[in-house]
């Protein structure tokens, strides 16, 4: 338990003591979706597993949230007031999600700042009332279509 705890408290570190690379005032397009890896807290199991992480541009203030936990489907949705991962030039973006899972609602919180125009960081918490959830803190590179 103390080790997501402590993962939890350095993601919290690490976007706040980052600086924003981006170019300000510079109208720069958003890449269209970004790949990355992660490190994930699963709270339920008091276990930690580095994963693979795919999300879009995320222009709207609100966003879909979704995963797959235990070969099972988490779908929600984002209100991205804090600003949105599309806005280049925003000193973090994110906001709180509703979302459902294993027969259950649930919420919580996304949370993301741009290292750079391509690079972002982002720190999650997902949990039910009957699911302890999991945190996670991943680091992304921004991909354009090809088309």
């Amino acid at each position: 338990m103390a080790r997501w705890l402590i993962g939890l408290m350095a993601g919290a570190v690490v976007l706040s003591t980052t600086p924003v690379f981006a170019a300000h005032g510079e109208d720069e397009k958003a890449p269209d979706f970004y790949v990355g890896v992660g490190v994930m807290f699963d709270l339920e199991e008091d276990d930690t597993d580095i994963t693979l992480a795919f999300s879009g541009s995320g222009s709207g203030k609100i966003a879909p949230d979704f995963g797959l936990y235990d070969d099972k489907l988490l779908l929600g949705v984002r209100y991205m007031f804090l600003g949105t991962k599309s806005e280049l030039d925003r000193a973090i973006y994110g906001g709180p999600t509703l979302f459902y899972y294993d027969g259950h609602i649930g919420g919580g919180a996304i949370v993301g700042k741009h290292l750079s125009k391509r690079v972002i960081v982002e720190a999650s918490y997902r949990a039910t009332a009957d699911w302890e959830g999991e945190a996670g803190l991943e680091l992304g590179y921004g991909l354009d279509w090809p088309w």
